[in-house]
């Protein structure tokens, strides 16, 4: 504004930290640090906090006191920790607590053994079907829990969240957000047991003592020890006693429970609410009991929570990295995008995926660049360090490693075997006898040459559990691993150990397993582990190349878990030679009738993920004029003219061109009708109820690429590209008019007419399917294509079905995707038609003659169309 000066560089700095309190917030004036804004929330919190009190200490003194004691506490744990996670990043992460986290739920009861069994139902019925959730264990809130009574136990696996939820509501109700959680205004009394136990080995101390003199050592002169004994008195503290499985001797572990149930028996009455937290290794043995003092156990992330996390966490590391800019949440929906996908293409990366410590590795290896799901074995190496060795010495809100460090290296040794004996001896289920386990470890520490294997063998099963909590009781008198992931990543490190540099013992053992489902991811981590983690790819290569020449198991397996190994390893961890035999092999497997249609589609998909494609993919076929059968009745018709179609349909990999080039940028390529859909000038029509409905499904934004372009599965390169509408598939033709450059004169690129592409399918004989009279499984993807009638699951590469190619070598033209066509289906050209049936839908309409409809706006996933050059006006 004209004649206003601006502050001096003095002025600003003054403006910068004028903080202005309310009673309930702060009014923040020019650009300040988090620091400054917590200082002032402090202020503000302080007072309020004793302002109906009647404190012992005088009043600006405990009120100075508080707010030095939540600024500390709000300081120390206003960001998360990612120490101990054995991943460090390019640049420090500094990513806010409260932007990343994700509430917890649990159970209120304690699973049977040392962990959930992860499959839980009562009586042969789900949980769910029970009016009791608290007391028959559907998963509640963790707040829910807290709020619900006067103290709660939280127990949970390693990495579940326990102390991260107890900084959760110290961070909370420090910056005065506890209404926001249902908790009002308690002032939260946040410390580690083990420091509690470390105080009785040398005095014999109470907790209200303890409280006391741990906090005095802040770095603050003020009275902040006493202001916490008067706000217990004056029943308005959350205290939150964290890691009680951090005491690690048994008896000093039963003291400090029993001093703790003292403290709450006495100070619940005043109104003052408690959390402890615990791993369930241990807790048994010490498990208190005391009145409204609940006991519950965190449950593992749901689909929903673990995207939840996954969003927040992109959208910190983009705010962190670019600030609060269109392109930082761009990126940041790219990166969910691929986080997710990389999360739910694998079984056991999801399985992993559902724990927060494990989540987060996996989402700071995957920002280090390592393809995910395909490296994971480089995750589970990380996971297995991390449970064994730093996540054991970092994860103490005492800064102290809890108990004896482990010999990785040993621990390994020891575990890989054990692994592969128990996929053996009990595949896919993960459980076995104590005692045969008991037997099984003094068997390998025997062969270890150990002088006393009995002794060595129970002191390994104690570690594991109490210091690892890697291999647990999971039910009375069974163990397993805490995820059966572990189970199969140590026994495919077994395979390899096993190998000692020779392939043979190796290509023997996984051999006779190829078919069985439970020894899949067991053979494909064996496979990585050798190419990536021990950097062996001749030999990976070696077990490759023995399953696609012998072909073990039943036919196509051995192919297709082949592909599936070198796209895991690739580059760098088989030959080039090993993927070439491979890729040779996925061709014949995809084509081959007698294969299940299942592997067929799979090997396709590998095909086109390992960045193969046939060489005839542009290819046009010549359709000669004349006479043909048409429809239902094989009434006689005529085209009067040559024209030239598309082998196959249009796939991601050629659409791709399109999109890369700028075709959706580039006014000339569309029409008018088309560019108003395009631009949103469409969205202001007056128009039917199902054409506002599929505009409203797919905004401005989601117009620039095909819908489905990021399903890793609808956009493999080589199968038909799908969530096109009507419009995009006219430009597209468009722009391909000018890439090819032998038009005939009078031509065009263009969509086929329905009868055009009825002559195409069918040839001249109006033969029912393109390949003759009557459906043929094995030609065609469709719903009815799979023995159990219940479809392939997606769209299948567009050269899989040799067996179902046309009198005129068009191939696809019956199932996999309906096909737009050039022609109105109804005289008030609303509807266009389509032709060639789809992956969902019945044989009946993959029937040469059948024409179906859809409105221009339609972008189906089993919609895509063919291209013709053909004359413009025909």
């Amino acid at each position: 504004m004209a004649g206003k000066k601006n502050p001096t560089k003095k002025q600003q700095t003054a403006a910068e930290l004028d903080i202005q309190s309310g009673d309930s917030s702060v009014a923040i004036g020019g650009s300040v640090t988090d620091s400054a804004i917590i200082h002032g929330q402090t202020i503000v919190l302080a007072d309020r906090f004793w302002r109906d009190l009647q404190p012992a200490l005088p009043t600006e003194t405990i009120k100075q006191a508080t707010a030095a004691y939540l600024t500390y506490l709000t300081d120390r744990h206003y960001y998360l920790s990612l120490k101990g996670m054995g991943v460090s990043d390019r640049i420090p992460l500094k990513l806010k607590l409260l932007d990343l986290y994700v509430p917890l739920k649990a159970r209120m009861e304690l699973p049977e053994g040392e962990t959930w069994k992860r499959d839980l139902s009562l009586a042969g019925r789900d949980v769910a079907d029970y009016e009791d959730p608290l007391h028959f264990g559907d998963p509640v809130p963790l707040l829910d829990a807290l709020k619900g009574n006067s103290g709660v136990i939280v127990l949970g696996d390693p990495g579940a969240g326990k102390t991260t939820f107890v900084k959760y509501l110290a961070v909370r109700l420090a910056r005065g957000e506890g209404n926001q959680i249902g908790l009002d205004d308690y002032l939260p009394i946040l410390l580690p047991l083990a420091a509690f136990a470390n105080a009785l080995q040398t005095k014999d101390i109470r907790l209200d003592d303890f409280i006391a003199e741990y906090f005095s050592a802040i770095g603050s002169d003020l009275p902040v020890g006493p202001m916490l004994g008067e706000a217990l008195k004056a029943g308005r503290a959350l205290i939150l006693l964290d890691g009680l499985d951090e005491v690690r001797d048994l008896n000093l572990r039963n003291t400090v429970v029993e001093r703790v149930v003292d403290f709450y028996t006495f100070h619940r009455h005043q109104g003052n609410k408690f959390v402890l937290t615990s791993r369930v290794v241990g807790y048994r043995a010490v498990r208190p009991s005391a009145e409204d003092l609940a006991e519950c156990t965190i449950v593992d992330f749901e689909d929903d929570e673990i995207e939840h996390f996954i969003t927040r966490w992109t959208s910190a590391l983009e705010k962190q990295a670019q600030g609060h800019t269109a392109t930082a949440q761009a990126d940041a929906e790219n990166d969910r995008r691929e986080l997710l996908d990389a999360i739910h293409q694998n079984p056991g990366v999801r399985q992993l995926a559902s724990t927060p410590l494990l989540l987060t590795i996996l989402a700071l290896m995957k920002r280090q660049g390592v393809t995910l799901p395909e490296r994971r074995v480089q995750l589970y190496d990380q996971y297995v360090t991390t449970l064994l060795s730093t996540w054991n010495r970092a994860r103490s809100l005492s800064g102290r490693a809890p108990g004896r460090d482990i010999d990785e290296i040993q621990t390994v040794r020891i575990l890989a075997p054990l692994a592969l004996w128990m996929h053996e001896v009990s595949p896919g289920v993960g459980l076995v006898n104590r005692e045969d386990m008991r037997r099984k470890l003094e068997e390998l520490f025997h062969e270890r040459g150990d002088s006393s294997p009995h002794q060595a063998a129970r002191q390994f099963l104690q570690d594991v559990r109490e210091h690892a909590a890697l291999l647990l009781e999971r039910g009375p008198g069974e163990y397993g691993f805490i995820h059966l992931t572990f189970e199969e990543y140590l026994a495919a490190v077994a395979l390899a150990f096993m190998g000692q540099g020779d392939s043979k013992p190796i290509i023997d053992t996984l051999s006779r397993h190829v078919g069985e489902q439970a020894w899949r991811e067991v053979t494909l981590l064996t496979i990585g582990y050798l190419g990536i983690r021990q950097q062996l790819p001749k030999i990976a290569g070696e077990v490759v190349d023995s399953f696609v020449e012998h072909k073990p198991g039943p036919p196509g397996e051995a192919v297709v878990l082949a592909g599936d190994a070198v796209l895991d390893t690739w580059p760098n961890g088989v030959p080039p030679q090993s993927r070439d035999r491979v890729i040779e092999a996925l061709t014949a497997t995809m084509q081959d009738g007698t294969t299940r249609p299942e592997l067929r589609r799979h090997a396709g998909l590998l095909l086109g993920r390992l960045g193969w494609k046939p060489g005839d993919l542009d290819r046009f076929v010549e359709v000669s004029d004349g006479a043909y059968q048409a429809g239902v009745k094989k009434e006689a018709k005529s085209i009067s003219y040559v024209y030239f179609v598309a082998r196959y349909p249009v796939t991601n990999i050629q659409f791709a061109r399109f999109v890369k080039e700028d075709g959706y940028q580039v006014r000339e390529y569309w029409s008018e009708e088309g560019w108003e859909w395009r631009s949103g000038k469409y969205d202001q029509r007056t128009m039917e109820a199902v054409a506002r409905d599929w505009l409203e499904h797919r905004p401005l934004g989601k117009r620039n690429t095909p819908y489905y372009w990021h399903n890793i599965e609808l956009s493999n390169p080589i199968v038909p590209v799908v969530g096109i509408s009507w419009f995009e598939a006219e430009a597209y033709c468009k722009w391909l008019s000018k890439k090819i450059v032998a038009v005939p004169e009078g031509y065009v690129v263009r969509l086929l007419t329905s009868e055009e592409w009825e002559r195409a399918a069918r040839g001249v004989d109006g033969r029912e399917y393109p390949w003759g009279d009557g459906f043929d499984k094995s030609a065609a993807n469709t719903w009815d294509s799979d023995p159990t009638g219940s479809g392939l699951g997606g769209t299948t590469a567009v050269l899989t079905y040799p067996q179902g190619a046309s009198p005129t070598d068009t191939w696809d033209m019956s199932g996999n995707v309906w096909e737009w066509t050039g022609s109105w289906y109804d005289e008030d050209r609303k509807y266009r038609i389509v032709r060639g049936g789809s992956w969902i839908g019945y044989q009946w309409f993959a029937r040469s003659s059948f024409c179906n409809w859809s409105i221009p706006l339609t972008f189906n996933d089993d919609l895509g169309f063919r291209v013709a050059i053909a004359p413009k006006n025909p």
